[in-house]
């Protein structure tokens, strides 16, 4: 007997979202809930601020009998993503690719990951397997002339809370490279490298320093650059983001507003560069260019608005 193989899971948890709901009493006093506001209503229009799900950006199609099982998956986003498969259990079955394994799928299409078979059809045959993935692709190398400009306007001079290996929270691989840059919230956050839009959210509200409760729930945006390295723009104010998954962006076009959403001590900008080192996700050391001079961002100092003294030509 064989059973259909397990739904993937997902390497994180889905974690809930925002969305306004809007509602309002028409001239009968018949009440009405909508996501979009009324264009006329009868009464005041109460906005309510709502938990949904996260939408799902990987789907799993079946097809084919069950002597002949074939599984593809369609990746939603905007780049590419490794699936790692295995088998949780196996009976006299055959797989192509053998399992564990590991496939990359490019942005915004399907591929067959999986095909099985019974080795013997004429005893019986079981099995289960699951899935996970992580975004980019893990033969991505980063460009080391790759230019980054600030993320915001440079007539602008912000702090830099937290640099490379800060304590409070860049401790770990995919964000050890990573800056938090003070930004009042409402501030224009703009592209600091070209690429391609790989995956939004922008329906979190609320921040505070519960990790259980807010430290998947940062409104961002992940683009993936030439050399599929990507920038991850994080803790964006709700409903902000400009783009959609799939759009081409020039540096410095704006993308969204500063906010402070998720896991978060006060109104701020994260931001990293993160390539796929095969199964995990590491940020990766840059520098931005402004005015034609290299900025290593350093815990205290500022950036925008002056040039730091201890910058050096490129």
């Amino acid at each position: 007997m064989l059973s259909s193989g397990l739904l993937g899971l997902l390497l994180v948890v889905p974690p809930l979202q925002a969305k306004r709901i809007y509602s309002y009493r028409d001239a009968n006093g018949v009440m009405h809930f909508s996501d979009r506001p009324p264009q006329e209503a009868a009464s005041e229009v109460q906005e309510t601020l709502v938990e949904v799900d996260r939408k799902r950006l990987v789907f799993l199609r079946e097809e084919g009998t069950d002597a002949d099982k074939r599984f593809s998956l369609w990746n939603g986003y905007g780049g590419p993503i490794e699936v790692q498969l295995r088998f949780e259990s196996a009976v006299n079955v055959v797989s192509e690719p053998d399992l564990p394994a590991r496939v990359v799928i490019p942005g915004q299409a399907t591929s067959l990951v999986l095909q099985v078979q019974p080795i013997d059809q004429r005893i019986g045959w079981t099995y289960q397997w699951s899935y996970g993935y992580l975004p980019g692709d893990p033969a991505a190398r980063h460009d080391p002339a790759a230019v980054y400009r600030l993320p915001f306007d440079e007539s602008l001079r912000l702090r830099v809370d937290q640099a490379f290996g800060g304590s409070f929270s860049h401790a770990e691989a995919h964000s050890y490279h990573a800056v938090d840059i003070a930004m009042d919230e409402d501030t224009p956050v703009l592209a600091a490298r070209a690429g391609t839009v790989m995956a939004v959210e922008s329906d979190f509200f609320g921040s505070g320093q519960d990790i259980q409760k807010y430290g998947d729930r940062a409104n961002h945006i992940r683009i993936v650059h030439p050399d599929g390295t990507m920038a991850v723009y994080a803790h964006l104010a709700l409903e902000s983001v400009l783009v959609s998954i799939g759009d081409r962006v020039r540096a410095g076009q704006e993308i969204a507003r500063s906010g402070n959403t998720g896991f978060s001590t006060g109104p701020h900008l994260h931001f990293v560069i993160q390539r796929n080192a095969g199964g995990k996700l590491v940020s990766v050391p840059f520098a931005f260019t402004v005015d034609g001079q290299v900025v290593t961002p350093t815990q205290g100092s500022f950036l925008g608005g002056q040039v730091s003294a201890a910058s050096t030509p490129r």
